[in-house]
């Protein structure tokens, strides 16, 4: 039993305070640990046949804490590679089976795609508590939001180009697959030195169907991140929610800050009409059928007035940490930022947009080699 504590401690993501506090009451817990109504299952048949982290990988460093999940920096015993390894949180509430809800659909997705541009999970390992499993994954130096913020220049036309194609291209293989990802933003997107851009953090992910879309949830995507659809209540959507986020995305890798910061729900609709302009008959028809269009009046916007002009001049230098957008990266911009979803550019097709086939050519952006 000692040996078995001392592994519990080490892998174990809460304070030495917490630590000391459990061990303290360690003798009355495991007590009452058969009559317990709320705990885990002692069996779940997605981990049968997982190895033992303690016996196959060494925790080096804690690298994050996410609403799913902790994630460590670990050396493979065997290989001497380093690996993340994701600790899953259980929580009861979001508890089904004794797995949390959004780890399975994270570990399902995950599974069932394979793609340079997506981290792909090598296995599931688990520890001695029940609660005590993760996901381990290839290691990635660090987010894109953080790289962002590592390089103070603006990035040039064919590093913009690199990420973003590769993030279109992930997206592109989730979508192919009928799987939509409902959380993309700059801190779901990994970046290797080697320069490869890969989409993670799939706890809100789930599958859609075509051309009947059945009933999902509106309340997903990060606010700034969010497209009008969802924040006018639709329910019924598709790949066109994460297309609306890579064009926040796109404009963020631009300017290097959030470019829609709402700080509400109402607050965002608005920042979205002075990017975009307003719904109207004739560019979203059936704008006025969602739960939310009654809610809300505003004044018609002229062109000109439109900050999406105003923030991103084509062809002209803003500042030294502004990237350069030429009339390509203009139109895919726009297209990304369509008000009516079904007219928002789909990842196949700006796979194959000017502005990645003409002019200067994708390349690995410089900050990820530092």
């Amino acid at each position: 039993m000692a040996g078995a504590s001392k592994k519990r401690d080490r892998w174990d993501s809460s304070s030495e305070e917490e630590n000391d506090a459990k061990e303290s009451k360690e003798p009355q817990l495991a007590k009452k640990k058969d009559t317990k109504k709320d705990s885990l299952p002692t069996h779940n048949p997605l981990l049968s046949g997982c190895r033992s982290v303690y016996d196959t990988y060494e925790r080096l460093a804690r690298v994050s804490e996410g609403t799913y999940g902790i994630v460590y920096r670990a050396k493979d015993l065997a290989t001497q590679e380093i690996v993340a390894l994701k600790q899953i949180k259980f929580d009861k509430e979001m508890i089904k089976e004794g797995f949390p809800l959004s780890a399975l659909r994270e570990v399902s997705v995950l599974l069932a795609m394979s793609h340079e541009n997506v981290v792909n999970v090598r296995e599931m390992v688990v520890g001695d508590a029940l609660d005590q499993v993760f996901m381990v994954m290839e290691f990635m130096e660090f987010d894109l939001k953080e790289g962002l913020s590592r390089f103070r220049d603006a990035l040039a036309q064919s590093e913009l180009k690199s990420i973003l194609l590769q993030i279109v291209a992930g997206m592109q293989h989730m979508h192919s697959k009928w799987l939509l990802h409902r959380d993309m933003k700059t801190s779901n997107i990994l970046v290797h030195r080697s320069g490869r851009v890969c989409l993670c953090d799939f706890g809100l992910a789930r599958s859609y169907q075509e051309p009947q879309l059945q009933q999902l949830t509106q309340l997903v995507v990060t606010l700034w991140y969010r497209s009008p659809e969802l924040l006018f209540g639709e329910t019924r959507y598709g790949p066109a929610v994460d297309m609306w986020s890579i064009g926040c995305i796109f404009g963020e890798l631009i300017c290097k800050d959030s470019i829609m910061q709402g700080q509400g729900e109402l607050d965002q609709i608005d920042k979205i009409f002075e990017m975009v302009g307003v719904p109207t008959e004739e560019n979203w028809p059936l704008f006025k059928k969602l739960p939310n269009a009654g809610l809300l009046r505003w004044k018609p916007r002229k062109r000109e007035d439109l900050l999406i002009f105003q923030k991103f001049p084509v062809n002209k230098p803003v500042s030294s940490t502004q990237a350069f957008l030429d009339v390509n990266g203009f139109d895919l911009l726009r297209k990304l930022l369509t008000l009516n979803p079904k007219q928002r550019i789909t990842a196949d097709d700006a796979m194959q947009h000017p502005y990645f086939k003409e002019g200067v050519k994708p390349k690995t952006p410089r900050f990820f080699c530092e």
